[in-house]
């Protein structure tokens, strides 16, 4: 199998994983805490899952790529535009569109993975190829 395809496996990997741990979360929140926001339980679900992400893409997913110390502020940076689709596509779904909060949690399995693959393989944890091209 070659890297590549070996890297997307194990990006999925991660990526469903992390994506449930989510979703569970804001299904569970919804249920018990009836009064508080999709949005707000969005949030809160997303910045719980924030360490579990990082610790499972680096250790699993770019387990090959060397670490340097920029990885965890690029991580954040990266998380923070992860952050406003998520929780601004939970509140545009649920509270503008009017829509169950099941599609705010689709939205997010539907286009953070892409994006976040995109940023991870390219910026996050890029390898020592890339960072001898980037110098």
């Amino acid at each position: 199998m070659s890297g590549a395809v070996e890297r997307i496996l194990r990006y999925g990997c991660v990526g469903i994983a992390t994506s449930l741990l989510y979703s569970i979360l804001v299904i569970v929140c919804i249920h018990v805490f009836q009064t508080i926001s999709p949005t707000i339980v969005s949030l809160l679900a997303f910045i719980f899952a924030i360490p579990f992400s990082y610790a499972a893409h680096r250790l699993v997913t770019f387990e090959d790529r060397p670490h340097d110390a920029f990885q965890p502020l690029r991580f954040v940076v990266s998380t923070a535009m992860s952050f406003l689709v998520a929780v601004g596509g939970m509140y545009w779904i649920t509270e503008v569109a009017g829509k169950s909060y099941l599609f705010g949690v689709m939205w997010n399995w539907l286009v953070i993975p892409v994006m976040n693959f995109i940023l991870y393989m390219y910026w996050v944890f890029r390898g020592a190829q890339d960072e001898r091209r980037a110098a």
